[in-house]
């Protein structure tokens, strides 16, 4: 009985412990795409001054939580590379 007793505390820690881990998890989650989000928004403000944008795209697997790679693609069809990292947007017209 009490090795049952033992038992079911220890499946009962781990089950919180795994809780406690995915609720981490997805907050972290969270906070990084609102974090993406806010930047998307700043570089699709800088890059609006050139004309309106058509889409503006980021590729995620070159990015992380520091650095932000992706495109904008302009109404015009003209296209533009950037990088975003630390505060500092670098871009590039494609040819």
């Amino acid at each position: 009985m009490k090795a049952k007793k033992i038992l079911l505390t220890t499946a009962a820690l781990a089950g919180v412990g795994i809780a406690a881990y995915a609720t981490k998890k997805t907050l972290d989650e969270r906070k990084e795409a609102e974090q993406r989000e806010r930047l998307v928004a700043e570089i699709r403000g800088s890059l609006s001054e050139w004309g309106p944008i058509a889409t503006l795209y980021v590729q995620l697997y070159k990015s992380d939580e520091h650095r932000l790679v992706g495109g904008v693609v302009y109404e015009d069809d003209r296209h533009i590379s950037f990088v975003y990292e630390n505060g500092e947007l670098i871009y590039e017209e494609e040819k």
